[in-house]
């Protein structure tokens, strides 16, 4: 880098952009003085290797001046999330985070889980990087509090009908003014109070409701509010005293460097632990990774606490404090604690980071075993745009017309994923149609994982020739997916079909073909024994159940004794009436009632 053009960098805050040979971003900071925070980084010899790496490659630094710290910092913001340069603190996979919107611009609003973040009025929390998590989360927000989940826009210039969530009690009916707006708006205000985490007050909120009811004579509405304050009290209860001060704050901590980074985010919301996030980062050459973080985590939708704590010191401390308490409305404190319950926290949450970049480095070290060089073998041939990393598969399985029955499978990194697989009785479809039953479980389960904001496959495949890949496409149509790759593997010949291609593509023996083969078989292997499982149910059902004076209690203990409804079958009647509960006359009807159908099946 010429010295005489730093000399010509004013002396004035701003924000810079260092370039390489291409003109490609490098790295963008802030700084109050641009001329010695840029001069800084050439002046001596640096510990950082990626630092030094850095300096090596700049070629040249756009200014751009601003007229405040604030001005700064939202100008270096929105650029990092531009560019996303390479020696900038990223967020790994921050896109594919989901949050839990509430569209307060609504009549009446919904509550819903979305990866899309916009400036649109909605309330949005998040982001929650575990998606169990967050789905647990809703379905306690669902069953508490019967917000709509339609998609209608209120009001509505068409009639709209009551839906069966009205007739079980998960809806109140909007649709049909069975509840007034400001009435919803309410509920929805509790809504807000439960996921910003202040319990206290919900839960004097629900009290005060629940007393007003029974005042007023209205039982059925006080019970509901006293089933929402008893799981309210059960939840705070739950939850771990941190400190004895009832405040809100976040706990930040990092634990390695480079790509092996990882941050441990501690939510406490008055003064009990209310969460846990990890965020995998890139750190790239950050002279300060904490105040980065801290600048990437609230500069968009997350709403910054009363007070933040960092495991390291952070530059601008003060001007990044005074920002965020800007942005909340209030006054917001950034602090190093060295001693006391405080400092407890932090290395509370510095404990979680170290063990969650241990995990991150094991899981690592598995991918460079034989299921990963099939994943990126795969990628390779099959010419996908990201590494295939999560892979989920389909199978339909069927005998005859009975017991029609489907199933999906999930990989990830080459190896079972078996909390995520699922199973499906094929539903809309009579008779034996493989095709319409491929349609109905593909668009059932992408259905479902948009619906919860759940993370999408890097690859579907399907069990079966062009006429199930026709159906698995029609189904991702139907549920409004696109980007997500998939293909179908035929048994014959194990030939893979992709969309677009008219001829099938044959994969050379070896890691690739194994991992696919491997995956599809699983797939295959699950289907088969859910539906040998309901076969199983349906014969003993149609073998007992059909014995008058055989009920559910006789029917448990005949099938205690005897181990199988076949057993049961072939026991005599004196062993049938030893069975407690059988005697001697039902065990003469059980026996006859065999015998019987012995007889019309020889015939």
């Amino acid at each position: 880098m010429d010295r005489k053009r730093l000399e010509e960098i004013p002396n004035h805050p701003g924000v810079y952009l260092m370039r390489d040979s291409d003109g490609a971003i490098l790295y963008v900071g802030k700084a109050n003085s641009l001329r010695r925070r840029v001069r800084s980084y050439f002046d001596r010899e640096h510990d950082s290797p990626r630092l030094r790496a850095l300096v090596r490659k700049i070629r040249g630094v756009e200014t751009i001046l601003v007229g405040s710290e604030k001005e700064a910092l939202l100008l270096e913001n929105n650029l990092i999330k531009e560019h996303q340069p390479r020696y900038n603190v990223r967020l790994k996979d921050d896109k594919k985070y989901p949050f839990i919107k509430v569209t307060l611009d609504d009549l009446f609003p919904r509550v819903f889980a979305t990866r899309l973040v916009e400036n649109d009025g909605a309330a949005y929390f998040g982001p929650y990087t575990d998606v169990k998590g967050m789905r647990r989360v809703l379905k306690l927000i669902h069953r508490l509090f019967p917000v709509r989940t339609c998609t209608y826009r209120f009001p509505s210039k068409t009639k709209i009908r009551l839906c069966l969530d009205y007739q079980i009690g998960r809806c109140p009916g909007p649709c049909e003014e069975k509840i007034a707006p400001a009435e919803y708006r309410a509920m929805v205000d509790q809504i807000l109070l439960f996921l910003k985490g202040r319990s206290r007050k919900l839960a004097a909120d629900l009290r005060l409701e629940m007393h007003r009811a029974s005042k007023e004579r209205r039982y059925e509405a006080a019970a509901l509010f006293r089933d929402r304050l008893t799981a309210v009290e059960k939840m705070v209860e739950g939850q771990r005293i941190t400190t004895g001060e009832r405040i809100d704050r976040d706990v930040i901590a990092i634990a390695g460097d480079g790509d092996d980074a990882v941050a441990v985010l501690l939510r406490i919301r008055e003064g009990r632990m209310g969460g846990r996030e990890v965020f995998p980062l890139a750190t790239g050459a950050e002279r300060d990774p904490a105040g980065a973080l801290v600048k990437r985590l609230y500069g968009e939708t997350l709403p910054p606490p009363r007070e933040i704590l960092c495991d390291r010191e952070v530059e601008d401390r003060e001007a990044i404090a005074r920002w965020l308490s800007e942005k909340r409305g209030a006054a917001v404190t950034l602090a190093v604690p060295k001693r006391g319950a405080k400092k407890r926290l932090v290395d509370m949450a510095r404990a979680n980071a170290e063990h969650e970049k241990e995990a991150l480095i094991i899981r690592k070290m598995a991918r460079k075993d034989g299921t990963w060089e099939g994943v990126r073998l795969l990628g390779r041939i099959l010419e996908l745009p990201v590494l295939p990393r999560r892979i989920e598969c389909f199978d339909i399985y069927n005998l005859g017309d009975r017991d029609l029955v489907g199933s999906s499978v999930c990989f990830l990194d080459g190896l079972p994923e078996k909390s995520r697989y699922r199973r499906y009785k094929v539903r809309s479809v009579g008779g034996v149609d493989d095709f319409a039953s491929m349609r109905e479980v593909v668009a059932r389960r992408f259905r479902r994982l948009l619906r919860e904001g759940d993370e999408l496959p890097d690859l579907v495949v399907i069990d079966g020739g062009k006429g199930h890949l026709s159906a698995a496409l029609a189904a991702f149509r139907e549920a409004n997916i696109v980007d997500v790759p998939v293909v179908s593997l035929a048994k014959r010949l194990e030939e893979v079909f992709r969309p677009g291609f008219s001829a099938p593509l044959r994969l050379p023996p070896g890691p690739a073909l194994h991992l696919l083969q491997r995956v599809r078989d699983e797939a295959h292997r699950f289907a088969v024994g859910y539906q040998r499982k309901r076969r199983g149910v349906s014969t003993t059902r149609s073998a007992l159940d059909a014995i008058p004076g055989v009920g559910p209690a006789r029917k448990k203990a005949l099938l205690a004794a005897f181990g199988s409804a076949a057993a049961v079958r072939r026991a005599p009647a004196a062993d049938l009436a030893a069975v407690p509960g059988i005697g001697p006359a039902l065990a003469e009807e059980i026996d006859r009632h065999f015998r019987s159908a012995e007889r019309k099946e020889r015939s």
